[in-house]
Protein backbone atom coordinates (compact mmCIF):
# COMPACT_ATOMS: atom_id res chain seq x y z
CA UNK A 1 0.00 0.00 0.00
CA UNK A 2 2.93 2.02 -0.58
CA UNK A 3 2.90 4.58 -3.22
CA UNK A 4 5.42 4.87 -6.02
CA UNK A 5 6.87 7.35 -7.26
CA UNK A 6 4.00 8.44 -9.90
CA UNK A 7 2.29 11.83 -10.17
CA UNK A 8 -0.96 10.36 -11.42
CA UNK A 9 -4.03 10.83 -9.43
CA UNK A 10 -1.77 11.94 -6.48
CA UNK A 11 -4.62 14.06 -4.28
CA UNK A 12 -7.43 11.82 -4.75
CA UNK A 13 -5.91 7.84 -4.97
CA UNK A 14 -2.72 8.66 -2.48
CA UNK A 15 -2.49 10.45 0.67
CA UNK A 16 0.89 11.54 2.90
CA UNK A 17 1.38 9.82 6.20
CA UNK A 18 2.16 12.12 9.13
CA UNK A 19 5.45 11.03 9.16
CA UNK A 20 8.41 13.24 8.47
CA UNK A 21 9.64 10.91 5.86
CA UNK A 22 6.30 12.26 3.14
CA UNK A 23 5.59 8.96 2.49
CA UNK A 24 2.24 8.57 0.86
CA UNK A 25 -0.12 5.92 1.07
CA UNK A 26 -2.41 4.63 -1.92
CA UNK A 27 -5.95 4.38 -1.22
CA UNK A 28 -6.56 1.27 -2.64
CA UNK A 29 -5.64 -1.99 -4.49
CA UNK A 30 -6.84 -4.48 -6.46
CA UNK A 31 -5.95 -8.14 -6.91
CA UNK A 32 -6.06 -10.09 -9.97
CA UNK A 33 -5.31 -13.65 -10.51
CA UNK A 34 -6.43 -17.10 -12.02
CA UNK A 35 -8.84 -19.16 -9.95
CA UNK A 36 -6.29 -20.92 -7.71
CA UNK A 37 -3.29 -18.69 -7.84
CA UNK A 38 -3.65 -17.28 -4.43
CA UNK A 39 -5.88 -14.50 -4.37
CA UNK A 40 -7.70 -15.94 -1.27
CA UNK A 41 -4.77 -17.36 0.41
CA UNK A 42 -3.48 -13.73 0.32
CA UNK A 43 -6.73 -12.46 2.28
CA UNK A 44 -6.74 -15.88 4.69
CA UNK A 45 -2.97 -15.07 5.63
CA UNK A 46 -4.59 -11.40 7.26
CA UNK A 47 -7.24 -12.68 8.66
CA UNK A 48 -5.24 -15.45 10.22
CA UNK A 49 -2.64 -12.95 11.81
CA UNK A 50 -5.76 -11.39 13.17
CA UNK A 51 -7.54 -13.90 14.64
CA UNK A 52 -3.70 -14.86 16.34
CA UNK A 53 -3.48 -11.30 17.87
CA UNK A 54 -7.03 -11.39 18.89
CA UNK A 55 -7.94 -14.96 20.30
CA UNK A 56 -4.56 -16.78 21.31
CA UNK A 57 -5.14 -15.47 25.08
CA UNK A 58 -8.54 -15.62 25.22
CA UNK A 59 -9.69 -18.62 23.01
CA UNK A 60 -6.44 -20.91 22.76
CA UNK A 61 -5.85 -22.65 25.65
CA UNK A 62 -2.80 -24.87 26.73
CA UNK A 63 -2.52 -27.71 23.77
CA UNK A 64 -4.60 -25.95 21.47
CA UNK A 65 -3.12 -26.47 17.60
CA UNK A 66 -2.63 -22.65 16.03
CA UNK A 67 -4.44 -22.05 12.62
CA UNK A 68 -1.48 -21.54 10.58
CA UNK A 69 -0.33 -24.61 7.96
CA UNK A 70 3.08 -24.60 6.29
CA UNK A 71 3.81 -24.75 2.64
CA UNK A 72 3.56 -28.51 1.88
CA UNK A 73 4.16 -29.01 -1.57
CA UNK A 74 7.98 -28.01 -1.21
CA UNK A 75 10.51 -30.43 0.83
CA UNK A 76 12.14 -27.58 2.99
CA UNK A 77 8.86 -25.79 3.72
CA UNK A 78 6.58 -27.82 4.98
CA UNK A 79 8.88 -28.65 7.97
CA UNK A 80 9.10 -24.93 8.86
CA UNK A 81 7.50 -22.39 10.70
CA UNK A 82 5.29 -19.35 9.39
CA UNK A 83 6.15 -15.90 9.52
CA UNK A 84 4.08 -13.04 9.45
CA UNK A 85 4.93 -9.44 9.38
CA UNK A 86 2.74 -6.27 8.91
CA UNK A 87 3.44 -2.45 8.88
CA UNK A 88 0.80 -0.51 9.86
CA UNK A 89 -0.10 3.11 11.01
CA UNK A 90 -1.77 4.15 14.26
CA UNK A 91 -2.49 7.38 16.00
CA UNK A 92 0.08 8.46 13.70
CA UNK A 93 2.86 6.21 14.62
CA UNK A 94 3.92 3.25 12.42
CA UNK A 95 4.53 -0.31 13.96
CA UNK A 96 6.14 -3.36 12.90
CA UNK A 97 5.01 -5.95 14.33
CA UNK A 98 5.85 -9.88 13.62
CA UNK A 99 5.50 -13.15 14.67
CA UNK A 100 7.20 -16.94 13.64
CA UNK A 101 4.97 -19.85 14.50
CA UNK A 102 3.98 -23.19 13.37
CA UNK A 103 0.73 -25.43 14.64
CA UNK A 104 2.77 -25.82 17.63
CA UNK A 105 4.71 -22.94 19.50
CA UNK A 106 5.17 -19.19 18.69
CA UNK A 107 9.37 -19.60 18.00
CA UNK A 108 9.31 -15.32 17.59
CA UNK A 109 7.28 -12.24 18.26
CA UNK A 110 8.70 -8.81 17.87
CA UNK A 111 6.82 -5.22 17.64
CA UNK A 112 9.48 -2.20 16.64
CA UNK A 113 7.51 1.67 16.77
CA UNK A 114 8.55 4.74 15.21
CA UNK A 115 7.34 7.30 16.90
CA UNK A 116 10.24 10.16 15.85
CA UNK A 117 11.29 8.14 12.88
CA UNK A 118 13.66 6.09 14.77
CA UNK A 119 13.20 2.64 15.50
CA UNK A 120 12.51 1.58 18.78
CA UNK A 121 11.71 -1.79 19.65
CA UNK A 122 9.27 -2.72 22.49
CA UNK A 123 9.72 -5.98 23.33
CA UNK A 124 10.78 -9.50 21.26
CA UNK A 125 11.09 -13.03 22.87
CA UNK A 126 12.85 -15.42 20.41
CA UNK A 127 12.65 -19.60 21.15
CA UNK A 128 15.92 -21.17 22.63
CA UNK A 129 16.40 -24.91 21.79
CA UNK A 130 15.04 -27.67 23.38
CA UNK A 131 18.28 -29.12 24.57
CA UNK A 132 18.65 -26.49 27.51
CA UNK A 133 16.09 -28.63 29.53
CA UNK A 134 13.81 -25.14 30.33
CA UNK A 135 10.52 -25.10 31.17
CA UNK A 136 7.66 -22.43 31.13
CA UNK A 137 8.67 -19.15 30.14
CA UNK A 138 12.30 -19.77 30.53
CA UNK A 139 12.49 -21.23 27.18
CA UNK A 140 12.41 -18.02 25.78
CA UNK A 141 14.67 -15.17 25.68
CA UNK A 142 13.03 -11.96 25.93
CA UNK A 143 13.75 -8.62 25.63
CA UNK A 144 11.99 -5.16 26.85
CA UNK A 145 13.36 -2.01 25.33
CA UNK A 146 12.41 1.22 27.45
CA UNK A 147 9.95 3.00 25.56
CA UNK A 148 7.42 0.31 26.58
CA UNK A 149 6.41 1.76 30.06
CA UNK A 150 4.20 -0.32 32.68
CA UNK A 151 3.85 -4.05 33.96
CA UNK A 152 5.88 -6.34 31.61
CA UNK A 153 7.23 -9.13 33.70
CA UNK A 154 4.10 -10.65 35.26
CA UNK A 155 2.53 -10.52 32.11
CA UNK A 156 5.56 -12.52 30.82
CA UNK A 157 4.41 -15.24 33.00
CA UNK A 158 1.09 -15.90 31.53
CA UNK A 159 2.04 -16.37 28.22
CA UNK A 160 2.41 -19.45 26.72
CA UNK A 161 3.78 -21.38 24.16
CA UNK A 162 1.08 -21.76 22.09
CA UNK A 163 -0.16 -17.38 22.47
CA UNK A 164 1.06 -14.12 22.13
CA UNK A 165 2.51 -12.13 24.27
CA UNK A 166 0.73 -9.40 22.46
CA UNK A 167 -2.81 -11.05 23.06
CA UNK A 168 -1.86 -11.11 27.03
CA UNK A 169 -0.94 -7.40 27.43
CA UNK A 170 -4.28 -6.31 25.99
CA UNK A 171 -6.09 -8.78 28.08
CA UNK A 172 -4.23 -7.35 31.21
CA UNK A 173 -4.71 -3.81 30.45
CA UNK A 174 -1.66 -2.71 29.38
CA UNK A 175 -2.58 0.62 28.22
CA UNK A 176 0.52 1.03 25.10
CA UNK A 177 0.12 -2.75 23.78
CA UNK A 178 -3.52 -2.45 24.10
CA UNK A 179 -3.82 0.18 21.58
CA UNK A 180 -1.74 -1.99 18.58
CA UNK A 181 -4.22 -5.07 20.20
CA UNK A 182 -6.90 -2.87 19.36
CA UNK A 183 -6.09 -1.81 15.79
CA UNK A 184 -6.10 -5.39 14.99
CA UNK A 185 -9.41 -6.16 17.38
CA UNK A 186 -11.25 -3.06 15.28
CA UNK A 187 -9.67 -1.13 12.46
CA UNK A 188 -8.32 -3.88 10.51
CA UNK A 189 -11.98 -5.40 8.98
CA UNK A 190 -11.88 -8.13 6.66
CA UNK A 191 -14.58 -9.88 4.94
CA UNK A 192 -14.26 -12.98 3.29
CA UNK A 193 -17.17 -14.94 1.13
CA UNK A 194 -17.95 -17.10 4.77
CA UNK A 195 -18.18 -13.27 6.62
CA UNK A 196 -21.77 -12.51 8.20
CA UNK A 197 -21.66 -8.55 7.76
CA UNK A 198 -25.47 -7.94 7.42
CA UNK A 199 -26.08 -8.34 11.36
CA UNK A 200 -23.57 -5.25 11.72
CA UNK A 201 -25.19 -3.28 9.06
CA UNK A 202 -28.87 -3.95 11.04
CA UNK A 203 -27.30 -3.28 14.44
CA UNK A 204 -25.57 0.10 13.29
CA UNK A 205 -28.92 1.26 11.64
CA UNK A 206 -30.83 0.16 14.51
CA UNK A 207 -28.57 2.26 16.67
CA UNK A 208 -28.08 5.29 14.63
CA UNK A 209 -30.91 7.40 12.21
CA UNK A 210 -28.28 9.17 10.78
CA UNK A 211 -25.85 6.33 9.64
CA UNK A 212 -29.58 4.30 8.74
CA UNK A 213 -30.04 7.52 6.66
CA UNK A 214 -26.93 6.95 5.26
CA UNK A 215 -27.16 3.58 4.47
CA UNK A 216 -30.27 3.96 2.51
CA UNK A 217 -28.88 6.60 0.43
CA UNK A 218 -26.39 4.43 -0.67
CA UNK A 219 -28.66 1.70 -1.47
CA UNK A 220 -31.11 4.54 -3.19
CA UNK A 221 -28.50 5.64 -5.03
CA UNK A 222 -27.96 2.48 -6.76
CA UNK A 223 -30.81 2.64 -8.17
CA UNK A 224 -32.43 -0.80 -6.66
CA UNK A 225 -35.60 1.31 -5.42
CA UNK A 226 -35.44 0.87 -1.91
CA UNK A 227 -36.88 3.92 -0.46
CA UNK A 228 -35.97 3.01 2.88
CA UNK A 229 -35.47 0.65 5.84
CA UNK A 230 -37.75 -0.59 8.63
CA UNK A 231 -36.03 -1.94 11.68
CA UNK A 232 -37.99 -4.29 13.76
CA UNK A 233 -37.36 -5.77 17.49
CA UNK A 234 -39.49 -8.78 18.63
CA UNK A 235 -39.01 -10.23 21.42
CA UNK A 236 -38.12 -14.16 21.93
CA UNK A 237 -39.99 -16.39 24.75
CA UNK A 238 -38.17 -19.19 26.10
CA UNK A 239 -41.56 -21.38 25.75
CA UNK A 240 -41.32 -20.36 21.89
CA UNK A 241 -38.04 -21.40 20.67
CA UNK A 242 -36.24 -24.87 21.69
CA UNK A 243 -32.86 -25.54 22.62
CA UNK A 244 -31.29 -26.30 19.41
CA UNK A 245 -32.78 -22.78 18.00
CA UNK A 246 -31.39 -21.29 21.64
CA UNK A 247 -27.93 -22.05 19.87
CA UNK A 248 -28.65 -20.80 16.46
CA UNK A 249 -29.93 -17.42 17.66
CA UNK A 250 -27.24 -16.62 20.17
CA UNK A 251 -24.44 -17.61 16.89
CA UNK A 252 -26.97 -15.09 15.26
CA UNK A 253 -26.19 -12.23 17.69
CA UNK A 254 -22.78 -13.01 18.28
CA UNK A 255 -22.35 -12.50 14.67
CA UNK A 256 -23.96 -9.41 15.33
CA UNK A 257 -21.21 -8.00 17.34
CA UNK A 258 -23.13 -8.75 20.70
CA UNK A 259 -21.39 -10.32 23.66
CA UNK A 260 -20.78 -14.02 24.29
CA UNK A 261 -22.07 -14.19 27.74
CA UNK A 262 -25.66 -12.49 26.60
CA UNK A 263 -28.40 -13.77 28.69
CA UNK A 264 -30.50 -16.31 26.46
CA UNK A 265 -33.95 -15.40 27.83
CA UNK A 266 -33.70 -11.96 27.29
CA UNK A 267 -32.76 -11.68 24.05
CA UNK A 268 -34.76 -9.60 21.24
CA UNK A 269 -34.39 -10.06 17.44
CA UNK A 270 -33.92 -7.33 14.85
CA UNK A 271 -35.48 -7.86 11.61
CA UNK A 272 -34.90 -5.74 8.21
CA UNK A 273 -37.72 -4.77 6.02
CA UNK A 274 -37.15 -2.91 2.66
CA UNK A 275 -39.83 -0.03 1.95
CA UNK A 276 -40.17 0.23 -1.68
CA UNK A 277 -43.02 3.10 -3.56
CA UNK A 278 -45.87 2.26 -5.89
CA UNK A 279 -45.87 2.93 -9.04
CA UNK A 280 -49.08 5.07 -9.03
CA UNK A 281 -48.61 6.57 -6.17
CA UNK A 282 -46.76 7.88 -3.32
CA UNK A 283 -47.66 4.97 -0.96
CA UNK A 284 -44.63 2.50 0.45
CA UNK A 285 -45.19 -1.25 0.31
CA UNK A 286 -42.78 -3.45 3.16
CA UNK A 287 -40.56 -6.33 1.72
CA UNK A 288 -38.65 -9.15 3.58
CA UNK A 289 -35.05 -8.83 2.67
CA UNK A 290 -35.14 -12.19 1.44
CA UNK A 291 -37.81 -11.29 -0.93
CA UNK A 292 -34.95 -9.28 -2.22
CA UNK A 293 -32.24 -9.80 -5.50
CA UNK A 294 -28.96 -11.57 -4.42
CA UNK A 295 -27.18 -8.32 -5.49
CA UNK A 296 -29.07 -6.40 -2.86
CA UNK A 297 -28.57 -8.57 -0.30
CA UNK A 298 -25.01 -8.02 -0.83
CA UNK A 299 -25.09 -4.35 -1.21
CA UNK A 300 -26.86 -4.07 2.10
CA UNK A 301 -24.33 -6.67 3.62
CA UNK A 302 -21.23 -4.92 2.71
CA UNK A 303 -22.45 -0.97 3.14
CA UNK A 304 -22.64 -0.24 6.89
CA UNK A 305 -19.17 -2.18 6.81
CA UNK A 306 -18.08 0.28 4.15
CA UNK A 307 -19.74 3.70 5.26
CA UNK A 308 -18.48 3.22 8.95
CA UNK A 309 -14.80 2.08 7.41
CA UNK A 310 -14.56 5.33 5.37
CA UNK A 311 -16.09 7.54 8.17
CA UNK A 312 -13.27 6.12 10.54
CA UNK A 313 -10.49 6.03 8.92
CA UNK A 314 -10.00 2.07 9.16
CA UNK A 315 -8.35 -0.37 6.86
CA UNK A 316 -11.16 -3.09 4.78
CA UNK A 317 -9.99 -6.56 2.88
CA UNK A 318 -12.33 -8.20 0.57
CA UNK A 319 -12.38 -11.13 -1.31
CA UNK A 320 -14.39 -11.61 -4.14
CA UNK A 321 -15.99 -7.70 -3.99
CA UNK A 322 -17.62 -8.13 -6.73
CA UNK A 323 -19.76 -11.09 -6.23
CA UNK A 324 -23.56 -10.58 -7.01
CA UNK A 325 -22.48 -6.75 -8.09
CA UNK A 326 -23.51 -5.13 -11.26
CA UNK A 327 -19.75 -3.81 -12.45
CA UNK A 328 -21.20 -0.11 -12.52
CA UNK A 329 -21.89 -0.51 -8.82
CA UNK A 330 -18.72 -2.01 -7.74
CA UNK A 331 -16.98 0.28 -9.47
CA UNK A 332 -19.03 3.33 -8.11
CA UNK A 333 -18.45 1.57 -4.63
CA UNK A 334 -14.11 1.48 -5.51
CA UNK A 335 -14.30 5.18 -6.40
CA UNK A 336 -15.58 6.23 -2.73
CA UNK A 337 -12.17 5.06 -1.19
CA UNK A 338 -10.47 6.76 -4.14
CA UNK A 339 -12.58 10.46 -3.52
CA UNK A 340 -10.82 12.47 -1.08
CA UNK A 341 -14.26 14.36 -0.47
CA UNK A 342 -16.18 11.15 0.80
CA UNK A 343 -12.48 9.34 2.14
CA UNK A 344 -11.81 12.32 4.74
CA UNK A 345 -10.02 10.17 7.14
CA UNK A 346 -7.93 7.95 4.63
CA UNK A 347 -9.79 4.49 5.14
CA UNK A 348 -8.17 2.00 2.83
CA UNK A 349 -9.12 -1.09 0.90
CA UNK A 350 -7.60 -4.19 -0.16
CA UNK A 351 -9.90 -6.43 -2.20
CA UNK A 352 -9.82 -9.16 -5.07
CA UNK A 353 -11.70 -9.83 -7.83
CA UNK A 354 -12.18 -10.58 -11.50
CA UNK A 355 -14.06 -7.78 -13.18
CA UNK A 356 -11.40 -7.18 -15.66
CA UNK A 357 -13.56 -3.85 -15.95
CA UNK A 358 -11.75 -1.79 -13.20
CA UNK A 359 -8.59 -2.28 -15.11
CA UNK A 360 -8.65 1.61 -15.94
CA UNK A 361 -6.05 3.99 -15.81
CA UNK A 362 -9.27 6.49 -14.57
CA UNK A 363 -9.49 4.30 -11.85
CA UNK A 364 -6.34 2.98 -10.48
CA UNK A 365 -2.63 3.96 -10.89
CA UNK A 366 -0.31 1.66 -11.85
CA UNK A 367 0.56 0.90 -8.03
CA UNK A 368 -2.57 -0.40 -7.59
CA UNK A 369 -3.01 -3.27 -9.61
CA UNK A 370 -1.56 -6.52 -8.13
CA UNK A 371 -1.68 -10.02 -9.75
CA UNK A 372 -1.40 -13.50 -8.50
CA UNK A 373 -0.05 -16.34 -10.09
CA UNK A 374 1.58 -19.61 -9.71
CA UNK A 375 5.58 -20.27 -10.01
CA UNK A 376 6.24 -23.76 -9.00
CA UNK A 377 2.81 -24.15 -7.17
CA UNK A 378 3.93 -21.56 -4.98
CA UNK A 379 1.93 -17.48 -5.34
CA UNK A 380 4.01 -15.08 -6.64
CA UNK A 381 2.52 -11.70 -5.83
CA UNK A 382 4.24 -8.86 -8.06
CA UNK A 383 2.58 -5.10 -9.56
CA UNK A 384 1.75 -3.73 -12.57
CA UNK A 385 4.76 -1.39 -12.43
CA UNK A 386 6.88 -4.39 -13.34
CA UNK A 387 5.54 -3.72 -16.81
CA UNK A 388 6.13 -1.25 -19.23
CA UNK A 389 2.92 -0.05 -20.01
CA UNK A 390 2.06 2.74 -22.56
CA UNK A 391 -0.24 5.43 -21.23
CA UNK A 392 -3.10 4.15 -24.31
CA UNK A 393 -2.66 0.62 -23.61
CA UNK A 394 -5.71 -0.55 -23.10
CA UNK A 395 -4.95 -2.91 -19.60
CA UNK A 396 -7.87 -5.06 -19.76
CA UNK A 397 -7.29 -6.17 -23.08
CA UNK A 398 -3.46 -6.34 -21.68
CA UNK A 399 -4.67 -8.50 -19.06
CA UNK A 400 -6.87 -11.03 -20.63
CA UNK A 401 -4.45 -11.49 -23.86
CA UNK A 402 -2.04 -12.96 -20.78
CA UNK A 403 0.46 -9.98 -21.02
CA UNK A 404 0.71 -9.31 -17.41
CA UNK A 405 0.43 -13.21 -16.65
CA UNK A 406 -2.30 -13.77 -13.64
CA UNK A 407 -4.79 -15.50 -16.16
CA UNK A 408 -5.83 -19.45 -16.40
CA UNK A 409 -3.71 -21.29 -18.99
CA UNK A 410 -6.73 -23.11 -20.74
CA UNK A 411 -4.99 -26.56 -21.47
CA UNK A 412 -7.50 -28.40 -24.76
CA UNK A 413 -10.73 -26.74 -22.55
CA UNK A 414 -12.70 -25.86 -26.54
CA UNK A 415 -11.56 -29.25 -27.70
CA UNK A 416 -13.36 -30.89 -24.70
CA UNK A 417 -16.20 -28.87 -25.60
CA UNK A 418 -16.53 -29.41 -28.74
CA UNK A 419 -15.91 -33.11 -28.24
CA UNK A 420 -19.23 -33.06 -25.95
CA UNK A 421 -20.83 -30.85 -28.11
CA UNK A 422 -20.78 -33.08 -31.53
Amino acid sequence: MVASEDKAMLDSNTFPTPNKDQLRLITSAVIYGANASGKSNLLRAMQTLKRLVVDSASKMQVGTKLPVESFRLNSKSKNQPTNFEIIFIHQDIRYEYGVILNRERVYEEWLIAYPNERPQSWFSRKYLAESLELKGNQQYKWSFGKALKGEKQSIKKLVRSNSLFLSHAAQNNHEQLTQIFEWFQSYLNILTPNSIFEGFTLRVCDEDDTFRQQVVNLLSEADIGISNLKIERKSISDTEISLAKKIFIKKLFENQGIEEDIDIEKLQSLEIKTLHKMNDSEQEVEFEMEEESDGTQRLFELAGLWLYVLQHGETLVVDELGRSLHPVLTKALIKMFNNPEINQNNAQIIFTIHDTTLLDTQIFRQDQIWFTEKEKSATHLYSLLEFMTREDESLQKGYLLGRYGAVPFINGLNKINYAEKR
